[in-house]
């Protein structure tokens, strides 16, 4: 059946901790017609952390009627999810709340994946007499059930931590690692339980101990420098980077396919079974010229090779290569970010794996190593020592216009060319001066601000002003008077924002400074497939946020979109601030572990 498959892909990217491509593939479902992914939608909604919208589509698509066990755990998960989704500690009212709904699930179905869920709550929420009965239950029917499945023995095992045997649970966790279904996304979900036990343990140590059974593996961003083939450097620099690999315990790895390092680098993580995940700084072909065929056709069949056996590729930009280093150096950030947007997924750490001819030269690779380190990142740097570098193709021709790197706004009000003549005043006042005394608190961090009707381009100095000042315009426009528009109730701008590179120069119509090029082409193209009310962002956008250090925001997937215009398909996000943003007025009691029930 057609609909089988559909739910197979949908389960085996789940499996291998590919957030992205399950959710790609429930919409691809979706489009085909296939009826029941609601499940699937919800679960994958959950694991990206998108806890808002998981709950609103549980109740939408009636899921609690299904009746079985992992549908009605499901909405007990967001809320778990929701509880820790605070800065610091959880939220206690909605822990406790999941914690009822888990136990509710367990009286229902007596099932023991309900009721150590339960336990694992009652505990951390300092209910201990609570969560010992719960996981005493639990031990007893999983015991006599027999079951050697992975989920069965983690559950066991999470039982045993809270009834204090460590040294069980060590003995179960490793049976079930062993088992054929402990795939990577059920050990990165009992990763992150056992972590969140750990930080109300009184044996820390002990439970850290645990840890290295299900850790996930780790995802890399790699890069290196440029250099003409040589065997002998080749075989010691290959060794050495299987060698980190194992050491690492690296799974995923996301970079470019230049001669020498990154292919190298690309071809070991192939061999060792990592997925590779391919990043190009600017358009395949102009890459290929100007970082491939320089060194001879030996890279380039060997980058074809990797290309086949490579798990995706993205375009960081789809715009030419046109001279300038800052170029690479967008991609090598884009890279960086979808690294650890993967590693974040996966409840895992992204690490650098890099070659360099001399460490703390500076080359291209030399920035990015300071680059990741400078975002807090730890690298696994591997010195080569002197090498050849090919003779590279001299650059295009460059243009004397002034080009930068900046975050990209498009606005506009849906239904505005439909507006009754009256009301365009009002409209006016209502709209765009809300947006005009926004924007004044962004003034020192915008480069350029333009309207037309209800349209705003605006460009950010960076990214992540941009991304605060579109969230401070949808509250505000949020708060428009949909009845004196005459529009419907909840209508709204729906904002688009990217951040790439663009020229900036002189408009000679309008006698102001302008930004324009490709980039900004793609975020016009944006914003009329994004919803009323919705704010969303390219892959690059989100990737680039994900470098900055405590961001206060959410880039929450909605898969590969059709953009306006037949511009292409691009991965988009909606961004919003966190739940626990929101929820940070509510009154929240303080969660000690001595506690007891």
């Amino acid at each position: 059946m057609v609909g089988d498959e559909t739910t197979d892909s949908i389960r085996s990217a789940l499996a291998r901790g590919d957030l992205l491509a399950a959710y790609d593939e429930v919409t691809r479902g979706k489009k085909l017609g296939h009826q029941g992914l609601g499940y699937l939608e919800v679960l994958t909604l959950a694991r990206l952390g998108d806890t808002e919208r998981g709950l609103r589509l549980y109740d939408e698509y009636r899921l609690a009627a299904k009746n079985d066990v992992d549908a009605l755990s499901l909405k007990a998960r967001l809320l778990k999810d929701q509880a820790f989704a605070t800065p610091h500690e959880p939220h206690r009212a909605k822990l406790l709340q999941a914690c009822r709904l888990y136990a509710e699930v367990y009286g229902k179905t007596r099932s023991s994946y309900p009721a150590i869920n339960a336990a694992t709550l009652a505990q951390i929420a300092g209910r201990p007499r609570i969560a010992q009965r719960l996981a005493k239950a639990v031990v007893q029917q999983v015991l006599a059930e027999g079951g050697q499945d992975y989920y069965t023995l983690a559950t066991l095992a999470e039982a045993m931590v809270i009834l204090g045997d460590l040294d069980g649970a060590d003995q179960v966790l490793q049976r079930a690692t062993g088992s054929p279904d402990a795939d990577v996304g059920s050990r990165s979900t009992t990763y992150l339980q056992l972590q969140r036990l750990m930080a109300v343990s009184d044996d820390a140590d002990g439970l850290q101990g645990l840890l290295h059974h299900v850790r996930p593996p780790k995802v890399a961003m790699f890069c290196g420098n440029i250099f003409v083939p040589d065997a002998e450097l080749e075989a010691r620099l290959a060794a050495e980077i299987r060698q980190v690999v194992r050491k690492e315990k690296i799974g995923f790895a996301y970079g470019a396919l230049a001669a020498g390092s990154d292919i190298l680098i690309a071809e070991q993580l192939l061999d060792e079974g990592c997925e590779l995940d391919v990043v190009l700084p600017f358009t395949e072909a102009d890459f290929m010229a100007q970082s491939v065929a320089p060194g001879g056709d030996d890279w380039v069949r060997r980058y074809a090779r990797c290309k086949s056996r490579a798990a995706s590729m993205t375009i960081a930009s789809n715009m030419s290569y046109v001279g300038e280093m800052m170029q690479f150096a967008y991609g090598s950030k884009v890279t960086m970010g979808m690294a650890r947007l993967r590693a974040r997924h996966l409840n895992g750490e992204a690490i650098q794996l890099a070659i360099v001819e001399q460490i703390g030269a500076k080359t291209l690779s030399g920035s990015d190593i300071g680059a990741w380190q400078q975002g807090g990142g730890r690298s696994a740097v591997i010195e080569a020592g002197p090498i050849v570098r090919p003779v590279m193709p001299p650059p295009p021709p460059r243009s004397q216009v002034e080009r930068g790197t900046y975050g990209i706004m498009f606005t506009d009000f849906p239904g505005f060319t439909t507006l009754d003549e009256r009301v365009l005043p009002t409209f006016w006042e209502e709209v765009m001066h809300r947006a005009a005394v926004t924007l004044e608190g962004y003034a020192d961090r915008i480069k350029v601000g333009n309207t037309w009707g209800d349209a705003l381009y605006v460009v950010f100095e960076d990214a992540r002003s941009a991304a605060a000042a579109a969230l401070d315009l949808s509250d505000q426009f949020a708060k428009v008077d949909c009845e004196a528009l005459g529009v419907p109730e909840g209508a709204s701008m729906r904002i688009a924002l990217h951040y790439g590179t663009t020229y900036a120069g002189h408009d000679p119509v309008s006698r102001r400074m302008t930004f324009y090029g490709t980039e900004v082409s793609r975020t016009a193209r944006i914003e009329p497939v994004t919803p009323s009310g919705s704010v969303y962002v390219t892959e690059p956008f989100a990737a680039v946020l994900e470098m900055e250090a405590d961001h206060p925001f959410d880039c929450n997937y909605v898969g590969k979109t059709p953009l306006a215009k037949g511009y292409g398909v691009y991965p988009l996000y909606r961004l919003a601030r966190p739940a626990a943003a929101k929820a940070a007025t509510e009154p929240a009691r303080r969660i000690r572990k001595a506690r007891s029930a």
